[in-house]
């Protein structure tokens, strides 16, 4: 599941520069039906990273009043297969075709169905979800999940979900400010010390698999720079595999114990381009922890 878009067309050195009409133009569809967004944010100018600007255009929505606001989300399309047939904008076209939404089988479209009533019939608004991020069990689950939901609550998760797509779309028109880069650190949690000398690489793995850097760990068990730095990040999912059988048969593991995990990988996604993403790895021959780190 996907969308393949050419990548972005202009940086926002150049969106800054526009003439303010031009600058609502590009932005308009980034908001379903809904150019006052971007016309209401040009005086702003200029941003200095796309966050910058996706956080302008949210904080413009977040000032309208509630009537305001729904009428903003009536704007949405309903997430089904008559509204491809119908019509919509080329956004959301693409987007709910990626996601199968046009080719469901008659037991799935009579659920879909089913909740898209139950939701208008009790929210007023269609239900919305960022379903590039979203497979279709985990629409139909969060569909159930949300119907429970009370009325604000409801207003603000959509809120939440328009955020994530409209960030999406953001990334597809304009560049991102060349302030992210991806790092990692990994402490042997057996020996309470820094994995020095273990061998790792970083891949990309939307699409086909492709490794990008390399490298074995310093003295830190990190890598001695910040990789994919300089504007090189983009948003995407991506991979630490760690050749630990390796790392573990240098210091001595025998091969029982270090066969277990095999070669460890951390598949992650980046979200945001224009920030850090630090993965830390705590490793012992029988199992390992991963988060987010700092």
């Amino acid at each position: 599941m996907g969308i393949n878009v050419p990548g972005p067309t202009m940086t926002l050195a150049e969106l800054n520069a526009m003439p303010a009409a031009a600058f609502t133009a590009a932005l308009a569809p980034v908001f379903e039906n809904a150019p006052w967004v971007a016309a209401g944010i040009v005086a702003k100018r200029p941003f200095v990273t796309l966050s910058a600007l996706h956080r302008a255009m949210m904080a413009l929505i977040g000032t309208q009043s509630t009537d305001a606001q729904t009428a903003f989300l009536r704007g949405h399309p309903r997430l089904a297969p008559e509204t491809l047939r119908n019509g919509t904008t080329v956004e959301s076209t693409a987007e709910q075709t990626a996601a199968g939404i046009g080719t469901l089988d008659d037991a799935k479209l009579t659920t879909l169905s089913r909740l898209n009533a139950a939701y208008d019939a009790k929210f007023g608004f269609p239900f919305i979800l960022a379903v590039r991020r979203a497979s279709l069990p985990t629409l139909l689950a969060t569909f159930e999940r949300r119907l429970a939901a009370g009325l604000e609550a409801e207003r603000a998760e959509a809120l939440t979900e328009i955020a994530a797509i409209s960030w999406m779309r953001l990334l597809d028109r304009v560049e991102p400010a060349p302030t992210g880069s991806l790092s990692t650190h990994v402490l042997d949690t057996v020996r309470a010390a820094p994995a020095v000398g273990l061998g790792v690489e970083l891949w990309r793995v939307d699409g086909e698999a492709t490794c990008l850097e390399s490298f074995v760990t310093d003295d830190n068990g990190a890598s001695s720079r910040e990789l994919l730095s300089e504007g090189r990040l983009r948003a995407g999912t991506y991979e630490w595999r760690y050749d630990t059988p390796t790392y573990f048969a240098a210091i001595g593991y025998p091969t029982q114990a270090r066969s277990f995990l095999g070669k460890v990988s951390v598949t992650f996604s980046v979200w945001n381009p224009e920030e850090h993403f630090h993965v830390p790895l705590l490793l012992t021959p029988g199992s390992y922890t991963t988060y987010r780190g700092s």
